[in-house]
């Protein structure tokens, strides 16, 4: 009694554990689950294109206020692609592709194997909604070997059986059509496998470089070098193509060198800088142009050329001049003390110099172009310094964009279109035929079946036939 009461227990463990896994196993291969995800990852890459990814919180708090930047931040919107409610979407539509395909590929696999017939029951093509009978006046071996020449022809595969007579023919052809839709499953794993490696193991970014400027890769062991940039213009004077000459510095050696565009990206070692956009230096100026104002004077005196970093004599005096900073938009923080510029822009460009007597250094004054004279460049001085003004350095918007799931998607993409392929122009059709002799003359009949497009074998149905009676 205990040993039955036992396995009687284990029983209906057994049972209610099966129970549980069906009621697992249905729920995802269901086809409004399909559509729920569907949906769901569709509105929520709304989301994710309305709110800008991972950006600063300062500028979700400008934005959107604190209420809703508290909520952003808490339900990940600002990182979407990798929180785990759109990871789960992701498994969620996996398994219900994975349960789909193991649930609906057994049987189809059966029906794609070939069965020879033994002797089938003829009436079984009386049965088919798409058949043909056609008499020949020839013996039923010779109307045997025109039908087999026929099918052959016509790519089909065929098995045989019967005796002189009384034949029984099976043919098929296009059978992997029927795995159409199990390819554009194991494509959507792919695409979805792609997508998650990208997110993980890759990484998008963006630099500003100058003319000259060399930045550093991140997450590689190589540098980049913007040696050149340039501006192509249409005969109207609007903006054609912007591009960029870049080199890949390895080792302290060049190793590359390739001019970029739009849509013309340099790509080394699986990493890809696209052409993006351009602008003047915050930051940085080729020369500025000074000129001297004399104590009581209106007009300015001479002008002189001050390049980058470097120092001239300002004519006239026993003072000279070195180009020492800039700032495009100049700002002032007095908690700080720091000069900052507001925006990459050139609203309110100004320079600072270092101003010497002779060898000593006497003032570091900023200049304005908006506002000249607005402090004195050099102190005690019959002689002040104007910013009249200047040639900018012109950086490179470069965008960088590592993605090892590309490759992956990649394969996806071709797999789909070939399962798309197979699921709607390659139709598999299955014909079963009877040839009997009648007295003087044979007997066809043909019958079968398609998965799709019943006009297809409506014709084909009619093309053995009259190629049976012609030959």
């Amino acid at each position: 009694m205990p040993d039955k009461a036992k396995d009687a227990k284990t029983g209906r463990e057994e049972g209610w554990l099966r129970t549980i896994g069906s009621k697992i196993w249905y729920f995802f291969n269901s086809l409004k689950l399909t559509l729920f995800v569907l949906i769901s990852l569709a509105v929520l890459s709304i989301f994710g294109t309305v709110v800008e990814q991972n950006a600063p919180v300062e500028q979700y708090l400008t934005q959107y206020g604190e209420k809703w930047t508290s909520w952003i931040m808490y339900t990940r919107l600002n990182d979407m692609y990798h929180a785990w409610w759109f990871l789960a979407f992701l498994a969620a539509l996996a398994l219900n592709i994975i349960v789909c395909t193991f649930e609906r590929f057994p049987p189809k696999w059966k029906s794609l194997l070939v069965h020879i017939p033994e002797k089938f029951d003829p009436a079984i093509i009386d049965r088919f909604s798409h058949r043909e009978t056609v008499s020949l006046n020839a013996g039923s071996d010779a109307v045997r070997d025109r039908l087999l020449k026929v099918l052959k022809k016509k790519k089909y595969g065929v098995s045989e059986s019967g005796t002189k007579g009384d034949y029984y023919f099976y043919a098929w052809k296009g059978r992997v059509g029927r795995l159409g839709s199990d390819f554009t499953h194991i494509s959507l794993l792919l695409i979805l496998a792609g997508a998650i490696v990208g997110s993980y193991a890759g990484y998008k970014d963006f630099f500003a470089v100058n003319v000259g400027g060399t930045v550093s890769v991140p997450q590689a062991e190589f540098k980049l070098r913007l040696d050149k940039f340039w501006i192509e213009y249409y005969d109207s004077g609007q903006v054609k193509q912007y591009k960029s000459t870049l080199t890949v510095l390895e080792d302290g050696k060049d190793v590359l060198e390739k001019q970029i565009w739009v849509n013309e990206p340099l790509d080394y070692k699986g990493i890809k800088f696209y052409q993006s956009s351009y602008g003047q230096s915050w930051n940085r100026i080729q020369e500025a142009q000074i000129a001297v104002k004399h104590k009581g004077k209106e007009a300015l005196g001479e002008t002189i050329t001050v390049k980058w970093g470097e120092t001239a004599k300002v004519p006239g005096t026993r003072y000279s001049v070195k180009l020492a900073g800039y700032t495009g938009d100049f700002a002032y923080d007095e908690a700080t003390n720091q000069v900052f510029s507001k925006s990459a822009e050139a609203v309110n460009p100004a320079i600072r110099v270092e101003v010497f007597d002779g060898d000593k250094e006497i003032a570091t004054p900023w200049l304005f172009v908006k506002y000249p004279g607005i402090f004195p460049a050099i102190p005690n001085a019959d002689e002040d310094l104007v910013f009249t003004g200047y040639v900018p350095v012109m950086y490179s918007g470069i965008s960088v964009n590592k993605d090892p799931g590309t490759n992956i998607v990649w394969l996806g993409t071709s797999v789909m279109g070939f399962g798309f392929i197979l699921a709607f122009f390659v139709y598999h059709r299955r014909l079963w035929v009877h040839v009997r002799e009648t007295g003087k003359s044979t007997e066809v009949k043909i019958g079968g079946t398609i998965n799709k497009n019943t006009l297809v074998l409506e014709k084909e149905l009619k093309d053995i036939t009259e190629s049976l009676t012609s030959d």
